[in-house]
């Protein structure tokens, strides 16, 4: 078979493509041409893209997009008003405030974050099914959609691929894993996806878990943030305080057969602690999950043999068909 991978930047990080086809250089820039348009459409740090269209609009009038987008705001709205978890795509304003992960990043006055609090409501983001618009009720409202879009976009440029035929490979959209069939190369028939070791140097993976057709997406406050007079402020934030997320894991990474899973649950599970995170993700279905406490202890959910020696198969008519063993 013949092997095509390619590497370039795009959102932010790198993104890795590899695919095993006869036609797969034209399928590889397709694949780049699509996540190209997603990132340009879909973004909230470019002023004339679609999402901001919306934002733009909040509290003067419903922005009809694309049924592609409809359907993401859709699933990540209705897991935003679960106020269990703090995942919500009404984040943005917060988001904005803080700014981590770019240079200007800073904490806010109290008073700041204070007034965005009231603009983080996923209940004021109104979706119409009939015409295919959404309005934000509240101006200066902003949906971010950073939490969820990778997976969907992983998931969408493997469902065109699978469609060309492509039955092994291999999609990393920044540390968003998603497989397609086993690797050809691989003695275990599967795709060695390590998780990095939240409290070490990038590079540094506390264990590896071999997957057939599925995805791992891990969060971890390792992956944005700043420091002021010594203390550490990430990315995850908590809608409820405006503030970093207050808790003891250091990353959680999910497993599924869909990336755009990994993307909500490794967000939606940011507990306040690991008991909790791990208790709320095994009441989910269709997904497992590895949690990395701040002081190293590895916690895992009820399906994940926790040996190192199975294989993940999602290539079947279920999620978890069947695990693979191999010596």
């Amino acid at each position: 078979m013949t092997k095509y991978q390619t590497r370039f930047q795009m959102m932010g990080t790198f993104i890795d493509l590899m695919i095993y086809h006869p036609n797969g250089e034209q399928l590889i820039k397709d694949a780049y041409i699509q996540l190209y348009q997603y990132a340009r459409r879909f973004t909230v740090n470019q002023p004339d893209s679609e999402l901001m269209y919306v934002n733009k609009n909040a509290g003067v009038a419903p922005i009809v997009v694309r049924p592609d987008l409809f359907q993401l705001i859709t699933i990540a709205k209705e897991i935003s008003m679960d106020a269990a978890n703090p995942f919500n795509i009404a984040i943005g304003p917060l988001v904005k405030t803080w700014r981590i992960g770019f240079k200007n990043a800073k904490v806010p006055m109290r008073d700041e974050i204070s007034a965005k609090l009231p603009l983080v409501d996923p209940k004021n983001i109104f979706l119409n099914e009939h015409d295919q618009s959404v309005y934000l009720a509240q101006p200066n409202m902003e949906i971010d959609l950073g939490a969820i879009a990778k997976g969907y976009f992983a998931d969408e440029v493997k469902k065109k691929l699978v469609n060309a035929g492509v039955e092994h490979g291999f999609i990393n959209l920044g540390g968003n894993v998603l497989t397609i069939g086993h690797s050809p190369n691989n003695t275990n028939r599967a795709w060695n996806v390590g998780i990095q070791n939240p409290l070490a140097e990038r590079g540094s993976v506390v264990r590896v878990i071999p997957l057939k057709g599925c995805s791992m997406v891990t969060s971890g406050i390792n992956e944005r943030f700043f420091e002021v007079n010594g203390q550490r402020y990430h990315h995850l934030l908590d809608t409820q305080t405006g503030m970093p997320i207050s808790t003891d894991i250091a990353s959680i990474t999910i497993i599924s057969k869909h990336s755009i899973d990994g993307e909500i649950w490794s967000t939606a599970g940011f507990l306040s602690c690991t008991h909790d995170a791990i208790f709320y993700l095994n009441q989910q279905t269709d997904i497992e999950a590895v949690v990395i406490s701040k002081s190293g202890q590895i916690h895992v959910t009820d399906g994940l043999i926790d040996d190192g020696a199975h294989i993940f198969i999602c290539d079947g008519k279920s999620p978890w068909q069947a695990w693979a063993y191999e010596s």
